[in-house]
Order: structure tokens, then sequence, then C-alpha cells
């Protein structure tokens, strides 16, 4: 594993070429030792740094050994994207919230094509999760039991997706403008026909793929969501067909399937459209997300979840 110390930094929330990634963290790096050399604090660290591998990138809010367990936010990039570079405008809020964030990189396949999102998740998730699970072992601080995740577009897909597959783990999700979605039913009648829900188009069969059970449909009812979506955002050359008949052509109405069917389940789902924004994350829509979360993490811990947003189109 390789490892660099990274200071909060802005930066481009669309993925760059990894060349630009690996320049990028280098001069974050130096720019962060150079300010402690100038200060006279170069020491050894009491907790490990902020690392990365070639397949996720960790931040460690600053004194994460003194602030007990730590809030983990899970931040997944659209298509080729990658993970430090998703993060980078989420980093100064998440160190002044003590979050601790995982930034993985995947390098997906065709989305529009059914059988490459069935086998890039079933592999991606378990991944996920086990990189999760090892925190603690790798960093030797604590962490809170329950996660949240932050995704786009194709990131969307895989946070969503992750609460389906380990619900147990998950606190809150945020997630925008994804091309598609696994509905959290086991069956659906459309046009009159009851069909089964398979993955990835449902949830009936996940112990297949991956997650340890059948649907926990309990577990899942706790987790809160915020779902938003560029009212521009309407191509339907942008996703793929199989999904038509059960969430609508476009992004935008499927991200109003996805939200209806959550709040049909009496959970706690709130759905913003953003006007005029096409298929992109904004600076408002990334502070919502945020001011999202935050209200999750704030409540985590003594049962009083906040949840503010209204539930707007």
């Amino acid at each position: 594993m390789r490892a660099v110390v990274c200071a909060p930094s802005p930066g481009s929330q669309q993925g760059t070429p990894m060349s630009k990634t690996i320049i990028a963290k280098f001069f974050l790096a130096v720019l962060f030792l150079c300010s402690l050399v100038s200060a006279g604090t170069v020491t050894a660290a009491t907790v490990p740094p902020t690392m990365t591998n070639d397949d996720y990138f960790l931040y460690l809010p600053k004194n994460a050994a003194t602030r007990g367990p730590l809030q983990v936010l899970v931040t997944v990039h659209g298509m080729g994207g990658d993970g430090p570079s998703f993060c980078q405008n989420l980093i100064n809020r998440a160190d002044a919230d003590g979050f601790a964030i995982i930034a993985p990189t995947f390098q997906y396949h065709d989305y529009k094509v059914t059988a490459n999102v069935t086998a890039d998740d079933s592999a991606m998730l378990p991944h996920l999760k086990q990189i999760i699970d090892q925190l603690p072992e790798r960093t030797g601080l604590t962490f809170k039991g329950k996660v949240m995740l932050y995704g786009f577009s194709r990131g969307a897909q895989i946070v969503h997706r992750f609460a389906e597959f380990y619900p147990e783990q998950v606190l809150a999700v945020a997630l925008f403008s994804a091309g598609s979605y696994t509905l959290p039913q086991t069956a659906m009648t459309t046009a009159g026909v009851p069909q089964n829900m398979a993955f990835p188009f449902g949830v009936a069969d996940l112990s297949q793929y991956g997650s340890k059970d059948a649907f926990n449909s309990l577990a899942f009812r706790q987790i809160h969501f915020f779902v938003g979506v560029g009212g521009s955002d309407t191509n339907p050359g942008d996703t793929p067909r199989d999904w038509d008949i059960t969430e609508g052509t476009t992004r935008v109405a499927r991200a109003q399937t996805f939200a209806d069917t959550l709040t049909r389940m009496n959970m706690a789902a709130s759905f913003t459209m953003f006007p005029d924004v096409g298929h992109e994350v904004t600076p408002d829509m990334r502070a919502t997300a945020m001011t999202f979360l935050e209200q999750q993490s704030a409540g985590y811990g003594n049962g009083n979840f906040s949840f503010a947003l209204p539930f707007a189109r």
C-alpha cells in the first residue's frame, strides 16, 4: 500500500485521467508537508496518514485519534472518474464534521448492458464492504458501526445497491442522477403481468450476488435517503432500455420512481429535482447532500434522526 499525507483542498468534481490524479495527490502531499516544516511541527504521526492504494483513497480528519469513533462517508464516482478526484470537493466540509472519507476507484464496464451491471456490482459491492470492514485494522482507529454513502451517476447506482445488499451497515444515502435503480421489491406487476424482480432490477435474489442473505427489508427501512437529479437530465439515450418498463426512460423519471418507491415503504426519503441542471453535480447540489448527511450523522446513536429536507419535485 502506498501512503500519502493529504490536507483539505479544493478539486474537480468530475473524474480526471489517472495520471492527473497521481500528480494532484503528490502536489497535495508536498503542500501539506511544507506547511508542517514551516511551522516546525514535523513529528511522528500519532495516527496513520491519509492513504491510497490501487483501488481506494482514505481521508482521515484532523485529530482523528482524539475524536472518538469516526463517522465514515463513502463517496463513489461516476463513469470515467476516480475516487481521489471525486471526493476533493467534499474534504473541507467532511474534515470540519470529523468524517473519514473512503473514495474507491472502480473500473466500470458499459452500464447500458444489463449483464455488465450485474457482473460489476456483484463484485464491487462485496469488495467495498471488505474495505469498510478492514478500516479499524488498517488504521488503528475506531469507527461508527453504520456508514453514510454519497454517489453520482454510476456511483449513485453503487451506493443505493450497497444499502440494499448490506442495510445493517448503512445509516444514510445521498445519491444523484443514477442511470438505473434496483427497486427494493421482490415482485412487481407491470401491464397487468406479475414479474419477479431479480437483481439488478429488484432484490428477489440478492443472496446469489454477494449479499449475505435475502433482502433485509426491516433493516433497509431504517435507512434515510436523499435522492436528487438535474431537471434537464432528460435524454433517454443516456439510460439503458431494460429499465424502461419499470422506471421510465430518463434519469429524472427513474429518480422519481425510486424515491416514490421508498416513500410508499414509509421510509424517510427526500427527492429534489434541481432546475436547469443537466447531468452534473453543482455546488448547490453537493451542499444540499452534505447538509442532509450532517443531519443524519448528528442524530446517529441518540435516536433523534433529523430529516428536514422537503420532498419536492
